[in-house]
């Protein structure tokens, strides 16, 4: 496999930031912009480029919360989540080599605005109760099913959307 360099100084300026917003977000502050760091690379490289160079870095922040919070790991919470996690991935993954990457593109673009727009529209309070499962469980697929275009090994190497 070959890796070559991305030089293009636009995909720095883009990708800098994102990653700062990125990192801040996970470190509890932002209050979920995060969400916008693929997007926002997005505009210099290709939708399944900009998850695969966030992949490695979203896994290693997420090992070190798990390390950080281990002693208030959910098992139960965690039985929830993985397999509609693991169900909105396949379906993804199913659906990635059907749909083109502008699709793809709109489409987690899409829920990245959805994820944004509810988070500023409805904050989490400690006061207020906890959604109901059927909306954790939408949201967890459609979660998972945005974090397909990683999954994708033959995605083209371009470093430039047309």
């Amino acid at each position: 496999m070959d890796f070559p360099l991305i030089t293009d100084p636009f995909f720095y300026a883009v990708a800098i930031p994102a990653v700062l917003l990125l990192g801040i977000s996970k470190s509890g502050f932002g209050a979920g912009f995060g969400s916008l760091a693929v997007p926002m690379m997005a505009l210099a490289i290709s939708v399944p480029q900009a998850a695969a160079i966030l992949m490695p870095l979203l896994l290693l922040m997420d090992l070190l919360g798990i390390a950080a919070f281990r002693k208030d790991f959910d098992f139960q919470f965690l039985k929830f989540l993985v397999p509609f996690g693991l169900v909105g991935t396949v379906v993804g993954a199913l659906l990635f080599r059907v749909l083109d990457a502008r699709t793809v593109a709109a489409i987690v673009g899409g829920f990245t605005l959805l994820f944004l727009a509810q988070r500023l529209l409805f904050p989490p309070r400690p006061d207020s109760p906890p959604p109901p499962k059927w909306l954790g469980a939408l949201l967890t697929i459609t979660s998972g099913f945005t974090s397909f275009p990683a999954a994708r090994r033959s995605a083209p190497m371009s470093f430039r959307c047309a």
